[in-house]
């Protein structure tokens, strides 16, 4: 399993790439001027051979030379000496999170529902739309627009409109092996209408359609209803967790 895990999490953070990646020791310090905590967190991808506690030190240097907060982001990649010294180093515990897999193996039928618009990701129209569902303020959209063009596999940009406004929107990365789904939002006047189902259930069958085996996605373990939407969309089984650690 370990093995699926490290190709998920490699995927991951293809799909949501820091504008600057530093690997230290099998650790990747990850900087994208405090856009997301995901994208702005050490990430361990291997043991690597320094001593753990001058290791942790220089991720807090480098972070606090960025003027950022230092996020480490542990998954089971990860041995449990790592949250344990940062625990005793005063690092608090948040944001569990599941990842959830789906196999793309049975007959996907489309749902019935308003036209599912794709876009190019350059595309500023689809972008502010984006922005506007999930609260991203102009510095963030800023850093969206720049993570976007770093992405060097397959985009998935996806919206339902009402009128010349996009109401639901979807994004999803996909390579020959995964598909990752992030950024789904639908605007509070049009929910419970099926628009987010919608847009998976298009994904997924365009993904599916080029041989894609698996999809996948992380949803914050306290999001109840997030987990019982995906769980509709036939992502039952969460593979692995993670949390982060953050200084309080």
């Amino acid at each position: 399993m370990s093995q699926q895990i490290a190709e998920i999490e490699s995927h991951s953070l293809a799909s949501i790439p820091a504008l600057r990646t530093e690997i230290y020791d099998g650790w990747h310090l990850r900087f994208a001027r405090n856009h997301t905590r995901r994208a702005n967190s050490v990430n361990i991808m291997a043991p690597g051979t320094l001593p753990l506690e001058e290791k942790i030190g220089y991720c807090e240097a480098a972070y606090r030379q960025e003027k950022q907060p230092c996020h480490f982001r542990l998954t089971p990649l990860a041995d449990e000496e790592i949250d344990m010294a940062l625990a005793l180093r005063g690092y608090g515990y948040f944001g569990e999170t599941e990842v959830r897999l789906k196999a793309l193996d049975a007959e996907i039928k489309p749902a019935q529902g308003p036209k599912v618009h794709s876009y190019d990701a350059e595309s500023a129209f689809w972008r502010r739309g984006v922005a506007t569902l999930t609260g991203q303020d102009k510095a963030k959209q800023t850093v969206f627009q720049e993570m976007l063009a770093l992405i060097e596999l397959e985009i998935h940009a996806l919206a339902i409109l009402c009128g010349k406004e996009i109401v639901a929107c979807g994004f999803g990365v996909q390579s020959a092996n995964l598909l990752g789904l992030f950024e789904f939002a639908v605007h509070p006047s049009f929910r419970r209408r099926g628009f987010a189902a919608h847009i998976v259930q298009h994904m997924l069958i365009k993904a599916q359609t080029a041989g894609v085996p698996h999809a996948y996605l992380q949803v914050v373990a306290e999001n109840e209803t997030g987990k019982a939407f995906w769980k509709q969309m036939g992502f039952k089984d969460t593979l692995y967790r993670y949390h982060y650690r953050t200084k309080s």
